[in-house]
């Protein structure tokens, strides 16, 4: 056997390996989406109970979403079911991606990222609970209260799940940014100074997100979720100050 013959065996060999490590992996992952589904589908009444809490019982005259449709909850309850299979087991699939990652990064890159990730499951959780008993209560406070003078709120449940999970994942998507921002200058791939000059900017563009955000596009709730923006990218500039002030200063030759 040659030597060229026994490295292309051995490469081959690592290959095999690896890719065993990958199915492994995404076993855990889909057995995570299973549980997550099955457990939603199994409590699906107390899931859609709690996601129509914040509506406060003025969806209809009955105090109850409608259906108009034989096959809306049938539908809904299915796409719920993944959803909750999706919130369980994106944890998984993003620890199994950066154990992936790992051995790619640096020491200080890896703490760095293994510190992130608690953190951005921590921002992302306070994000859903700002959506969920902040901008969804008091936006459709004014919304189904706008124009009950001249018509009755008859939301279909369909429509009504459709903004209330819009809102929570986006909520929480935004309140990563701050964290988001410290984890780039921490790894240098961005500076303090960059992001301070995109200030001037950030009204402007949270109002378009929000705009994009929110599937009402009333300038209410698209004010709700701004301000946030707006006030989560200046948190994000003072948290990237504090590496700045960290990082030591280069010596003049």
């Amino acid at each position: 056997m040659t030597t060229r013959t026994r490295e292309i065996k051995l490469r081959f060999a690592a290959i095999q390996r690896h890719l065993r490590g990958v199915k492994r992996r995404l076993l855990w992952v889909f057995l995570a989406l299973g549980l997550g589904s099955s457990l939603t589908w199994y409590f699906r009444k107390t899931v859609i109970l709690w996601l129509l809490a914040p509506a406060g019982g003025q969806l209809s005259a009955t105090g109850r979403p409608v259906f108009t449709s034989p096959t809306d909850m049938m539908s809904l309850t299915v796409h719920l079911a993944i959803v909750g299979g999706c919130v369980v087991a994106a944890p998984v699939l993003v620890f199994h991606v950066f154990q992936f990652l790992r051995p790619l990064l640096s020491k200080k890159q890896g703490r760095s990222v293994a510190l992130f990730l608690p953190a951005a499951f921590v921002c992302f959780l306070c994000g859903t609970a700002f959506a969920y008993f902040v901008i969804l209560p008091a936006g459709l406070q004014f919304l189904l209260q706008f124009g009950t003078d001249i018509a009755d709120p008859m939301i279909r449940i369909t429509e009504y799940m459709d903004i209330a999970l819009a809102m929570l994942f986006w909520l929480g998507v935004i309140f990563e940014l701050p964290l988001a921002m410290f984890l780039l200058v921490r790894l240098r791939v961005v500076t303090y100074q960059r992001l301070k000059s995109f200030s001037p900017y950030v009204p402007v563009t949270a109002f378009l997100l929000s705009a994009v955000i929110t599937p009402t596009l009333d300038i209410v709730n698209s004010t709700l979720i701004a301000l946030p923006i707006i006030a989560l990218y200046t948190v994000g500039v003072l948290l990237a100050w504090t590496v700045r002030q960290k990082q030591p200063k280069l010596r003049r030759a």
